[in-house]
């Protein structure tokens, strides 16, 4: 069967990019303490770098992240009876096999980093940045008993009830355009900063799934919802079928359909200040994204689903029971029929405003070779719209010499002990500096590129040109 490229972008999105790292403003974690990074300063607004940069359109920065705690090929996919790779609807597969792999709450989440302009220079003590770029994530949140309504509900000879209230997804992209400042105070062992930033809103979705429940047996499906779809989008239009059910949306002429703006705030202390006998320990801390985005009327919508019942014959399940069936197909017609229970309608226009997902972290950096050697440990935290994600990473970074860096790391939540980070940059005086990082460095993927155990990938990858003389404290 043929998938469209809308709903093939979204499965990708989930089962692939999903299982990325943390989404948020700032990408990976590796290069936090390494010294000539300028990305860092994303993470904490106080962080400066060695020396100024310049990053041009036609060599942007690039980061893409995300994370899951379950959605990969592993969970989903099966090991068949000619050695084959079914997915989980297949009959060789039971029901407790695939359904002991979850959990009572299964998320996602992927984010897109495009930096297209970057300036960050030194006015004596002064340290100042602005950059140009484009965000975009997407948030996922599935309840088990979807899943048990997909390998169970047919499957019986009575109607069986299955709660998806906790059925829910978000999704935001958006321009930032930022300014941050930082300078050091009290003999330079505290360096204060913040950043200040303009949103232009691109795009926005929040699917709420307040009450979504459906009795499922051998012949059809009987749905009772009260869901909720609110969403903003250029010149954004419902369109429905000859049966009066949603199917897709009209757009209009591009613009610029919601405004906002948003601050970073961030500290970096040498404790040395106070404790003489522990010169090489730093600590910092910083809070991002804390901010909002307000949508116009014209271009956002309200859709609700009737607080009624309706019954449905799904699309037929049994197709997958065979092998060679698509796990990609399998979520089409799950999605459709979902979409079929729902029936989401409505018409209403009006403005509305959205936040953005802060995120925190807090530092400690011991160096125990000036200018060489150092050890760290970062706690990040996101407060996420359907879970908060926190992550520990620790981190030994190394700079052999004055154009090179590295940074080997472990993060202690998604990597189950079976991977590491690693960073490297390459800032030679003149000419260009290279920067490529992950905190997920050595994933398990398929040969569709698709990931197998991970539950966490993440990458970042860039140029800049090097402006005036290193700056070292």
């Amino acid at each position: 069967m043929n998938m469209t490229f809308e709903k093939k972008y979204i499965l990708l999105l989930i089962l692939s990019l999903c299982s990325l790292i943390n989404a948020r403003s700032q990408v990976t974690k590796s290069d936090y303490f390494m010294s000539t990074s300028h990305m860092r300063n994303n993470l904490n607004p106080a962080l400066q770098p060695e020396q100024g940069y310049l990053i041009v359109p036609v060599l942007p920065y690039i980061g893409v992240n995300g994370q899951t705690n379950t959605f990969n090929l592993d969970n989903f996919t099966f090991k068949g009876d000619r050695s084959q790779r079914v997915t989980f609807m297949h009959l060789s597969v039971s029901p407790d096999e695939f359904l002991s792999r979850l959990q009572p709450d299964n998320y996602a989440n992927a984010d897109v980093n495009i930096k297209l302009f970057g300036l960050g220079m030194f006015r004596g003590e002064n340290y100042w940045n602005f950059d140009l770029g484009i965000r975009a994530h997407f948030d996922a949140s599935v309840p088990k008993p979807f899943f048990e309504l997909l390998k169970k509900g047919f499957d019986q000879n009575n109607q069986s009830r299955y709660d998806l209230s906790d059925l829910n997804s978000t999704g935001q992209a958006f321009i930032e355009a930022g300014v941050a400042h930082s300078r050091p105070f009290r003999d330079k062992n505290l360096i204060l900063g913040a950043r200040v930033k303009l949103l232009g809103g691109l795009a926005d979705y929040n699917l709420d799934t307040r009450n979504l429940s459906i009795d499922a047996g051998p012949d059809y499906w009987r749905a009772r919802s009260r869901v909720t779809l609110k969403g903003s989008a250029p010149g954004v239009i419902p369109k429905y079928d000859e049966k009066g059910n949603l199917d897709g949306f009209d757009f209009g002429k591009f613009n610029i359909p919601g405004f906002g703006a948003g601050v970073d705030i961030g500290a970096v202390y040498k404790v040395k200040d106070i404790f003489p006998s522990m010169e090489g320990l730093r600590i910092s801390a910083a809070i991002n994204d804390i901010g909002f985005i307000t949508w116009t009327k014209d271009n956002s919508i309200s859709l609700q689903s009737p607080d009624t019942e309706v019954e449905i014959s799904p699309n037929d399940y049994e197709i997958y029971n065979r092998d060679g069936s698509s796990i990609f197909d399998v979520f089409e017609d799950a999605f459709d029929d979902i979409k079929k229970a729902v029936n989401l309608k409505g018409d209403e226009r009006k403005a509305r405003t959205t936040m953005l997902r802060a995120n925190m972290n807090i530092g400690a950096e011991y160096e125990l070779i000036k200018h060489k050697l150092s050890f760290g440990a970062l706690y990040s935290v996101r407060f996420g719209n359907y879970i908060n994600i926190s992550e520990i990473t620790f981190s030994t970074n190394y700079q052999p010499n004055s154009w090179l860096s590295t940074a080997i790391t472990y993060s202690v939540n998604h990597s189950q002990f079976d991977t590491f980070g690693l960073a490297l940059h390459i800032t030679p005086k003149k000419g260009l500096n290279f920067f490529l990082a992950s905190d997920y460095a050595l994933p398990h993927i398929s040969t569709d590129f698709l990931p197998t155990s991970s539950r966490a990938l993440n990458l970042q990858l860039g140029f800049s040109i090097p402006l005036g003389n290193r700056v070292c404290d």
